[in-house]
């Protein structure tokens, strides 16, 4: 009976143009997106400094080799290029400013950075450029500073300072999440709509248990979903690193998403209702997307997002090669999100049915 209704429920939804057209396109979509991202992580940020004449010869090979700088023609040249985003921050520098660092005079040296460039980066800018003109101060009574850092990071290096991640393999997490975000909107809108044309009533009233009915909804959302992303993570290469630590914290996100899609079909009764609550839905879910991209701009309210469990788990395993014990806690947080999700909805779902 069971397999019956998830049948029924898969032609359903195929026979649904958008869901169809969406489905498959979305996955070919990610997939090439994916493929189309540079696979080599750029973890330079390029800079540019203004010298004079006589310094251009004295300085400019141990700027470039310091900062790894350009070195442009002039202040507005370098202002120009800043602004339009071609470097991240430059550096001007006179004779007069030379000669009074040379002395160990104080001085003021104009530092320019890039638009959105955050306060902890402009401050980083300006210790590296405070570094670099230490370095001509001493360069002049023949004493170089000789500091080599090693630095060492406990725990995960999240920012990939040691082993720099790729753009694309820092997004993939996202990609997972929008994909299951197709399926959250797509199985709301056939529980709905079986509630509105009275499809689930007219199977209530038959010798169809009601527990059946609810179970079937479950598999097929559970296996839909964990269908689409793995075929995406297939795709990309990502499944056989710790498959099957990545295949369970699939399910469980899987279980996540099938538990939301009960909880917005309880109240949107239309499909614009529903793509209004999912898109909402959708918006909050995605936020946790930021400490991957950003881990240093995550706050600690987010992680009362679920979904933030569910990148930061993918995160972790598909990047930092965690380990069961890393992601534990994650995992338990998610199944039981998801399962009170589910449980609650259902129970929704049976009232409004009934």
């Amino acid at each position: 009976m069971i397999g019956a209704l998830i049948l029924k429920d898969l032609k359903i939804f195929f026979r649904n143009q958008f869901f169809a057209i969406i489905t498959f396109l979305g996955i070919a979509a990610f997939i090439a997106v994916y493929y189309v991202m540079p696979a080599k992580p750029d973890d330079t940020l390029p800079v540019a400094v203004v010298l004079p004449g006589e310094a251009k010869v004295q300085y400019g090979e141990f700027m470039a080799d310091a900062l790894e700088a350009d070195l442009v023609a002039s202040e507005s040249v370098l202002m120009d290029a800043v602004k339009n985003g071609d470097y991240m921050a430059g550096l001007v520098l006179t004779d007069e400013t030379i000669n009074s660092i040379k002395q160990g005079e104080e001085v003021s040296v104009p530092v320019y950075t890039a638009p959105g460039t955050t306060p902890e980066l402009r401050q980083a800018f300006i210790d590296i450029f405070t570094v670099a003109m230490n370095n001509i101060s001493f360069a002049s009574s023949k004493t170089l500073i000789n500091i080599h850092d090693n630095v060492t990071v406990l725990g995960p290096d999240l920012l990939g300072i040691g082993q720099p991640i790729s753009l694309r393999d820092r997004m993939l997490p996202i990609m997972l999440m929008m994909i299951f975000s197709i399926e959250l909107i797509g199985l709301a809108n056939l529980i709905s709509e079986e509630g509105e044309r009275g499809t689930a009533s007219a199977l209530l009233v038959t010798p169809l248990r009601i527990s059946s009915f609810f179970i079937s909804k479950m598999l097929l959302g559970i296996g839909m979903a964990f269908v689409e992303v793995l075929i995406l993570a297939a795709a990309t290469g990502k499944l056989f690193h710790s498959t099957l630590l990545l295949i369970v914290t699939l399910l469980i996100g899987s279980l996540l998403i099938t538990g939301l899609a009960f909880l917005i079909a309880t109240f949107a009764r239309i499909f614009m209702a529903v793509l209004a609550w999912s898109s909402l839905i959708l918006l909050l879910l995605s936020l946790p997307g930021v400490t991957v991209m950003f881990p240093t701009l995550a706050s600690s309210w987010i992680k009362l997002i679920p979904s933030y469990y569910l990148v930061d788990s993918l995160n972790r395993i598909l990047n930092y090669q965690a380990g069961w014990g890393q992601v534990a806690q994650n995992l338990l947080i998610l199944l039981a999100v998801g399962g009170v999700s589910l449980g609650f909805g259902s129970m929704l779902l049976r009232r409004r049915f009934q």
